[in-house]
């Protein structure tokens, strides 16, 4: 955002070409899979912060110019970080919902949405009994081990390699 400063400056350049540069180069790429990301209240509220420091950048708001917000987000009409973030994902749930049935994704959601509702996966369903790096019992993890897809995060909340998670053989 700061290396726009001299585009943001720009009187002879309008409004509209200034918002379409900040949503193309600068949200873009501060949002970048933002549909992936969980959010928690403090995330939120500064992207938002964030949104509106750049809003107020581009219209030449100085921090002394006691504006409101909502005059501001009147000013630009650009939508707030929250409903682009739940835009962005709801186009993705649409993307893996329409994939075919035998897709891991469609899988994945398909047996998240049955956990979520209280239903079990499948008649044979059992609690999953894993070994190794999805060990704890009842995680996203060791539901898809169980369903024979490979699980997403380490013991630790980190990445791990697919091929170094076993199975119990129990």
């Amino acid at each position: 955002m700061g290396q726009l400063d001299r585009v943001w400056r720009q009187n002879r350049l309008s409004l509209a070409t200034k918002l379409r540069i900040y949503t193309t180069c600068v949200l873009a790429v501060g949002l970048y899979g933002a549909e992936t990301w969980t959010l928690l209240k403090e995330d939120l509220r500064r992207l938002q912060a964030f949104h509106m420091t750049c809003q107020r950048r581009i219209l030449g708001i100085g921090w002394n110019d006691f504006i409101t917000n909502r005059a501001v987000a009147e000013g630009t009409n650009l939508p707030s970080t929250l409903s682009t973030i739940a835009a962005r994902r709801h186009f993705i749930f649409g993307h893996i919902r329409r994939m075919s049935d035998s897709t891991p994704a469609h899988k994945a959601l398909k047996l998240a949405a049955d956990v979520r509702s209280g239903d079990a996966p499948h008649h044979r369903w059992n609690r999953p009994r894993t070994t190794g790096l999805a060990r704890s019992r009842g995680t996203p993890d060791s539901l898809l081990v169980t369903h024979g897809l490979p699980p997403t995060t380490g013991q630790h909340g980190g990445r791990c390699d697919p091929q170094a998670v076993t199975r119990s053989s129990e």
